[in-house]
């Protein structure tokens, strides 16, 4: 399970509550509830780091949510790798649709697939519905077409950013997490196009983060394998543990030195130097 709820969160033990009334053999995880609020890229992108490193036939339920009561759709998405994701509609499975690739979607039949006692209720999908379809369909209690009727994958609420982008040596990219525990700043550029447009390990590289049309950061730093390869304090250019581009400082805080943060507003551009 992921939410946007918070690390301490009296919500996420009702869902698992929930979860274990339907089948107390279920094997029930927690994935993140740190997702900004309201967010669905970062819940989006909390999703593809996780998905790929779990069995297939894993169900994951997320549930970030600012349309929770609305005519938004309530879904299932079976995906390409055999896992499930459980979540509104609302352009969480952007880049899941995009990496990862869905099979197919269903909406979920409310009438079958919701909490019975709590119907009246309209502000906490994630337990009345999410967690609970996600549940029975975890439990084998229905399958994927019980979770309710199918609709076209390309009919999927994708949500707009900015996309990555190469042209003449120069790599552009969104910043799409920038956590301040570590300050490690990533971004959705695909780490091999560096080295596609003349970058490589020990090379010096010139960055611009943006915000906006603001420039908060402007230096040329190494291109290298890890923290260790340059001196404390450094800036430098790694590949993040999901082979893509990712900005930091060696034992130093990146994001609260510069006051970064993440989303569509952010951008990075790096080239050769």
């Amino acid at each position: 399970m992921q939410t946007d709820f918070g690390v301490e969160n009296l919500s996420v033990s009702t869902m698992r509550g929930v979860c274990r009334q339907v089948s107390e053999d279920l094997d029930i995880f927690d994935s993140t509830h740190a997702v900004r609020p309201f967010d669905v890229l970062n819940a989006s992108d909390s999703l593809i780091y996780a998905i790929p490193f779990w069995p297939a036939g894993t169900v994951f339920v997320s549930v970030v949510d600012p349309g929770v009561g609305t005519a938004r759709k309530s879904c299932v998405a079976k995906l390409k790798n055999g896992s499930y994701v459980v979540t509104p509609d609302n352009g969480t499975l952007t880049y899941v649709v995009e990496q990862l690739g869905v099979e197919s979607v269903r909406e979920i039949d409310e009438t079958v697939n919701r909490y019975p006692t709590t119907r009246n209720i309209h502000i906490f999908h994630g337990r009345d519905v999410y967690a609970y379809c996600g549940a029975r369909l975890a439990a084998g209690v229905i399958d994927f077409e019980g979770v309710g009727p199918e609709y076209p994958v390309d009919e999927i609420v994708m949500a707009p950013y900015i996309h990555p982008e190469a042209k003449d040596g120069v790599v552009t990219g969104m910043i799409n997490e920038a956590p301040t525990h570590f300050g490690l700043t990533g971004t959705n550029i695909p780490f091999p196009w560096l080295k596609e447009n003349g970058m490589d390990y020990g090379d010096m590289v010139h960055i611009t983060i943006t915000h906006k049309q603001d420039v908060i950061l402007d230096e040329t730093v190494p291109l290298v394998k890890s923290f260790g390869f340059t001196e404390k304090g450094s800036v430098l250019v790694i590949s993040s543990e999901t082979a893509t581009v990712m900005v930091a400082k060696n034992q130093g805080n990146l994001v609260l030195d510069y006051k970064l943060d993440f989303g569509p507003d952010w951008k990075l551009a790096i080239r050769k130097a």
